[in-house]
């Protein structure tokens, strides 16, 4: 699902003149796509946070999700308090596969194609949303006009994703003002905003060698799935860089053990 990106739309950078451009009517879509893959990426090491499924009638489910990355493979693990261990999601050289084990029914499944956008669990999240994918190797980007929103100007892309499967099209708002990324609209093959996820910015503590800190990033991944009423939120609490995952813990045949 990766590919080598055009480096086209950078040149301007250096054959303007200037050291810096306006923001105004300047950024392309394909610089405004590799803001949202930025602002995704956590980087290599361990993310720890919450998983929490909330339905129409306001009953709730919460797991403890964490998030080991080697910079192309990620395995999630879900703990639910009371329960335990209960799945496994391992992704590998960033979503080109994916496979995802039930620990209570000791089964694992091979997640293909088609099969990747399926619900994770019954929430909002699909197999393919939390696997680690490049957006802007897998999606052209197209601008289109601004959208104000209580005030709020965003520019507007639109996503046509280069092999089509379920997802037809989807918006991307980022922000005039501080060029955040905040919201993507989900279209199914039909063409029919089904979801959205929100993107939240918040405080999160970053572990280093050395250091921590805390950083201004997505802390709060929001999906809104308009066909249930749910609402799915990906809470990150901790980013822990130290830690540096074992090449076995991203194995397929380690994943019932």
């Amino acid at each position: 699902m990766r590919k080598i990106l055009p480096l086209l739309f950078l040149l301007p950078l250096f054959f303007s003149g200037e050291p810096l451009r306006s923001q105004e009517n300047t950024l392309s879509a394909q610089e405004l796509l590799a803001r949202l893959d930025k602002e995704l990426d956590f980087g290599k090491g361990l993310v720890k946070g919450t998983y929490t499924l909330i339905r129409r009638n306001g009953q709730s489910e919460t797991w403890k999700m964490n998030r080991f990355f080697n910079g192309e493979d990620a395995l999630y693990l879900f703990d639910r308090k009371g329960r335990g261990l209960e799945a496994k999601l391992l992704s590998k050289e960033e979503g080109e596969n994916v496979y995802f084990f039930n620990v209570l029914s000791a089964k694992l499944f091979r997640k293909t194609d088609d099969e990747k956008y399926e619900s994770l669990m019954g929430t909002g999240f699909f197999y393919v949303d939390l696997s680690g994918y490049s957006y802007q190797a897998n999606y052209n980007p197209l601008m289109n006009s601004d959208l104000e929103i209580a005030g709020e100007t965003f520019y507007r892309v639109a996503l046509k994703p280069i092999l089509p499967y379920f997802y037809k099209k989807l918006v991307l708002l980022v922000s005039k003002k501080d060029l955040k990324p905040q919201r993507i609209d989900f279209h199914d093959k039909d063409g029919i905003l089904f979801k959205t996820l929100n993107l939240k910015y918040g405080s999160v503590k970053i572990k280093e060698v050395g250091k921590v800190e805390d950083v201004d990033k997505v802390a709060r991944w929001e999906m809104l799935d308009l066909n249930s009423g749910s609402i799915t939120v990906w809470e990150v609490q901790e980013v822990d860089k130290t830690v540096n995952p074992d090449a076995s813990l991203f194995a397929v045949d380690n994943l019932g053990r």
